[in-house]
């Protein structure tokens, strides 16, 4: 009887280790897997508190799953104020994600599903190497723009999000924004997830097999421009065509059929002079050297200015839309 007392005591003993183990297992979840590992990320105190502003956009894809961003200008103006002016345009809509590297980012904004390349306009890259303080890191969920790895200034609509971490990026890619909760991270991984292949006739890798279609992204609460750290400290040449039109608001004669000839083409030629003398060229090459040039102080190959102040350009950010 004590014999028979003693081997239950122990069964039990073993039965309960038994059943410790296995709930500290399933306390591991997904094979061991971070429990928060799809939680939206955070910034740290320091950072959030340089941010007086944010903008809100929605990422919507044809499925119509969403990607939830905030942006920040305060900390890339110019890199938020042209993901607003394209995304306010219509740019990204029916492009995709054409690059989707599991456990590293998720890329697109500038491709179709035939992978026809839909340019824009280069813009600055607002990082620390190009010499712009810039204390984003590329952690899980940041958004940062893509570029050709040898020119810094070659960014323009493309964008990627981070699926992992890869600080090393930090200083040589101009991160604008993060993904704003939960919900949109796990649409980040579900991205990041799928069934990935090479088209060789275009050069590509890493394009998912079912087209990943953005249907829009729409911007709320107004655009990067009403923000005070939105392009204000940009040494922007000004609009020639908007310039010839002050100066007819401003300095035309209340009543011009009362000049004569001579004062009329007096007025006229000074209006010429003033033109001439802001650098505007009227040449069909484009702006000269000290024509109006982009606020970001990067020549487009086209030399001609846009409106938007970005320099126009005709060249490709690559063949997978930057390295990265």
């Amino acid at each position: 009887m004590v014999e028979l007392k003693k081997m239950t005591g122990k069964l039990t003993i073993f039965a309960a280790l038994v059943t410790g183990a296995a709930l500290a297992l399933t306390g591991c979840g997904n094979g061991g897997e971070d429990p928060d590992a799809t939680k939206a990320p955070e910034i740290s105190k320091e950072l959030a508190a340089k941010l007086e502003n944010t903008i809100d956009a929605t990422i919507t894809l044809e499925d119509g799953d969403e990607i939830n961003l905030e942006l920040y200008p305060d900390l890339a103006p110019e890199t938020v104020d042209n993901f607003v002016e394209l995304a306010e345009d219509g740019f990204y809509d029916g492009l995709i994600f054409h690059r989707v590297i599991e456990g590293f980012m998720i890329q697109g904004g500038g491709y179709d599903e035939d992978l026809n390349e839909k340019k824009a306009d280069k813009i600055t890259g607002e990082f620390e190497s190009n010499g712009f303080e810039n204390e984003l890191s590329h952690t899980r969920g940041v958004v940062s723009m893509a570029r050709v790895g040898n020119d810094p200034n070659s960014a323009s609509s493309q964008f990627f999000i981070m699926h992992g971490d890869a600080d090393y990026l930090d200083g040589e890619y101009a991160a604008f924004g993060r993904v704003k909760d939960d919900m949109s991270m796990t649409v980040v991984d579900d991205i990041a997830a799928v069934t990935t292949g090479s088209v060789m006739s275009k050069g590509f890798e890493d394009v998912p097999v079912t087209p990943i279609v953005i249907k829009s992204v729409t911007i709320e609460g107004g655009g990067a421009s009403n923000s005070p750290a939105s392009r204000s400290d940009k040494k922007a040449s000004p609009d020639p065509d908007r310039q010839a039109d002050d100066i007819d608001e401003t300095d035309a004669p209340e009543d011009m059929g009362e000049l004569t000839d001579e004062e009329l083409q007096e007025i006229l030629d000074s209006f010429d002079d003033r033109i001439d003398s802001s650098g505007s060229s009227n040449t069909s090459g484009g702006s000269g050297s000290s024509g109006s040039s982009s606020t970001s102080g990067s020549a487009g190959s086209s030399g001609s200015s846009g409106t938007s102040g970005r320099s126009s350009t005709s060249g490709s950010s690559g063949t997978s839309g930057g390295s990265i």
